[in-house]
């Protein structure tokens, strides 16, 4: 086997398919033709990637039989070893001595043992009924199931319909669904509208389906119309003090570095600007620490964006995965929404949404930083929203898109453009020395957005929290908290590109 830093080159190159090969053969069955999907890697430590394949069983289907798509992973582990291996008995592992590689055919991810108990029909009706949980009205009548998420060795959702009823399956991996259940429960009960847990399992959290629709489809057909933004902040305010405890989620800003290498490493020529954005970034929050209090006061959602809400007659009505709820910055979760909504917006500059989606997005996008300046300082804003914007590049190259350099390049420069806006706002807020020639009244500096704890307040002082409007989970994309992330998912480039689009 090929010999990288930390297996990205193998699992993404021309010798992926003779690993593949040799697993395939090794079940019986002849590898066609592969396909990357999705590629997932921690600089120096671990690669994982799933491929889309078409193979054949001749063993199993006769000699005859025409090929038919099947999903593969795999994990490439170097000097790493492999945590929360849970069932490893269908996979195969292949060594030179300092890369192993692992290879298993979808759904037997050996990281995530209830995945082949809810991703067949037959078979997830059993899994319902054992845990109690009832679907249509007809409990013969067929159940169709699908795949809106999977990330090999992380996780996976999955809706399972029947008669019009759904409900959504989160697999995860087992020591993580005790506290997705705990977040959930401690949220409904505060009045908070996320998903209600039906039922749980090892690994498993099947929840109830929410009304209305996601955000990311309601700004692109109707804009600003979709909801406000005070509704928005009023959510957030809305998440319970009782969870201020939890254990620190750190912004994305704090891994800037790690995302500008990862895409780097995919596309070289964007390297100064990367180094630049990374720098303008790490200056302007420093420059913004020293005038005013930038430790974590609130209760955020940490990984708030358009496809996490739900609204219905202009109000939001829900709020999916909720995994990384716990202390941090309000700006953080509002500059959140602004990058990915940027992201969404330029799409229209590459055709990807026509001209009046891009519109009511970009129509959005200003009417909400507004309201959101007022809240939370507007340079602060700016700054987070570039270094959100800056952890989504990694998605193209990630997700494997169709001419993925030149939309690597395009979300650089969007952050770019965010950079700009705080340079704007900073300069806006800094007052203005007159001179001899051009005497005038000098502005005043503009005052906080809302209350911070003084210097010297304990870091447990409890968020405020202001009542709003009245939740199922696509996949989380971050660390449930700063010990899981310290152990598995830190930080890793999981950041998930606007996908509800129309057509």
């Amino acid at each position: 086997m090929a010999r990288t830093q930390d297996g990205s080159e193998l699992l993404t190159g021309t010798g992926a398919g003779g690993l593949l090969r040799s697993a395939v053969g090794n079940s019986g069955g002849v590898l066609h033709s592969w396909q990357l999907d999705h590629v997932d890697h921690r600089p120096g430590r671990s690669t994982k990637a799933l491929y889309r394949t078409m193979v054949s069983w001749p063993e199993l289907d006769g000699p005859d039989a025409p090929a038919r798509e099947e999903l593969f992973g795999a994990s490439a582990h170097i000097g790493e070893r492999e945590k929360d291996l849970y069932v490893a008995e269908q996979t195969l592992v292949m060594t030179d001595g300092d890369i192993n590689v692992r290879v298993w055919r979808y759904p037997h991810d050996p990281w995530l043992p209830m995945l082949p108990q809810v991703c067949y029909p037959d078979v997830v009706g059993r899994t319902l009924r054992d845990l109690g949980v009832a679907l249509g009205p007809d409990p013969q009548a067929p159940i169709a199931i699908d795949v809106v998420s999977y990330r090999p060795g992380r996780r996976a959702v999955l809706r399972a319909s029947q008669d019009g009823v759904a409900v959504f399956l989160k697999v995860m991996q087992p020591h993580r669904s005790g506290e997705i259940v705990d977040r959930h429960q401690r949220l409904l009960g505060a009045g908070v509208p996320v998903p209600e847990v039906l039922a749980h399992h090892d690994g498993l959290v099947v929840l109830r389906e929410l009304p209305g629709r996601p955000l990311s489809r309601a700004v692109v057909d109707e804009g600003v119309q979709a909801c406000s933004a005070d509704d928005l902040v009023a959510l957030l305010d809305r998440l319970p003090a009782s969870l201020y405890p939890l254990p620190l989620r750190p912004p994305w800003t704090d891994s800037v570095e790690f995302y500008a290498g990862i895409v780097a490493s995919s596309v070289p020529a964007l390297g100064p600007r990367l180094d630049g954005l990374v720098r303008a970034i790490r200056e302007g929050l420093a420059a913004l620490e020293r005038r005013m209090d930038v430790r974590p006061h609130d209760v955020v959602h940490g990984d708030f964006y358009e496809a996490q809400v739900f609204v219905q007659d202009g109000r939001v009505v829900g709020l999916l995965d909720i995994d990384t709820v716990g202390p941090g910055r309000r700006s953080d979760d509002l500059a959140c929404l602004l990058a990915h909504l940027s992201v969404l917006a330029d799409y229209g500059n590459a055709g990807r949404i026509d001209r009046a989606m891009q519109q009511r997005v970009e129509e959005a996008i200003t009417t909400w930083q507004v309201t959101f300046a007022q809240r939370v300082d507007p340079t602060e804003l700016a700054l987070r929203s570039a270094g959100v914007v800056l952890s989504l590049a990694t998605g193209p190259h990630r997700q494997q898109e169709a001419s993925w350099e030149a939309a690597t390049e395009a979300i650089v420069r969007v952050a770019e453009r965010w950079v700009e806006r705080a340079r704007a706002a900073e300069s806006q807020r800094l007052p203005v020395v007159p001179t001899p020639s051009a005497p005038g009244p000098v502005p005043a500096a503009a005052p906080a957005p809302h209350p911070v704890p003084p210097a010297g307040a304990p870091m447990t002082s409890p968020p405020r929290s202001v009542p709003s409007a009245p939740g199922v989970a696509t996949a989380p994309q971050a660390p449930l908290d700063a010990a899981a992330a310290a152990e598995d998912d830190a930080p890793t480039q999981e950041r998930r590109l606007p996908t509800n689009l129309p057509g």
